[in-house]
């Protein structure tokens, strides 16, 4: 089945340092969106945040979502958050990956499985670990470490405040993206992505892919275009249609 409306346009823009900046800057977010969807285009919010961190701040901030992908594209929930899709870290592997971890030099560490979000490592079916440590030169080096060693298994990623998290290597964010322009028929030179982080790099990648001004410099090197706000990319993505 085609999409009937070919002209469609879906944004992805991750959370953190992006989608949200400051309590000003997500309320002009939040207004561009609105005109942006009502125009029949498509937002969709990629974050690495588990379902509990998600929803503590779409309820401060009001935010109104159809499709949310959460847990860097292991899980993508609906408006009602039934979970469209949930990709597990195979079990197999956690023990192993768990005696890199150095768990007892951690300053925190919970884990996610589909909508829980603050299990311990010792659960089954994990879709995120989080662990938090002393400096962000150990959790790089860790993170380094995991991805030399695990990639056949997991994606790690450096997330800030010397935290590090990590999903099943069947999944990313622009995995995720691809499961909903499958489901709306959209084109896929219709999909605008934008981020800041390191789990953002292959969304970016994959598709039209923009970054914030302060993004780390992994993603600045792959993205098209920097911007100081998503309304920014919104409205340049806007203004170009109506000149077209």
């Amino acid at each position: 089945m085609e999409n009937d409306k070919p002209d469609e346009k879906m944004i992805v823009s991750d959370y953190d340092q992006t989608f949200y900046i400051n309590d000003k800057d997500i309320e002009r977010n939040k207004k561009t969106v609105r005109e942006f969807e009502n125009a029949g285009n498509i937002f969709i919010i990629a974050t690495g945040r588990s379902y509990f961190d998600f929803k503590n701040k779409a309820d401060a901030y009001n935010i109104q979502y159809n499709y949310v992908i959460l847990n860097h594209g292991a899980t993508i929930i609906d408006k009602q958050d039934k979970i469209i899709c949930n990709i597990s870290i195979d079990n197999s592997i956690i023990k192993k990956i768990e005696s890199e971890l150095c768990i007892p030099k951690a300053n925190r560490l919970f884990c996610c499985s589909g909508l829980e979000s603050r299990l311990d490592i010792n659960h089954r079916d994990l879709t995120k670990i989080h662990i938090k440590y002393d400096t962000k030169e150990e959790a790089m080096k860790i993170n380094q470490t995991l991805n030399s060693k695990y990639s056949q298994f997991i994606n790690s990623y450096y997330v800030g405040s010397n935290s590090i998290e990590i999903i099943s290597n069947q999944t990313n964010k622009s995995e995720a993206i691809k499961q909903l322009i499958q489901k709306f028929k959209i084109k896929k030179e219709n999909v605008y992505t934008i981020g800041d982080g390191y789990s953002d790099i292959q969304m970016i990648k994959d598709f039209n892919g923009c970054c914030m001004e302060e993004a780390v410099e992994e993603l600045k090197k792959v993205a098209k275009k920097q911007y100081k706000s998503v309304s920014d990319l919104i409205n340049k993505i806007i203004d170009n249609e109506k000149k077209n």
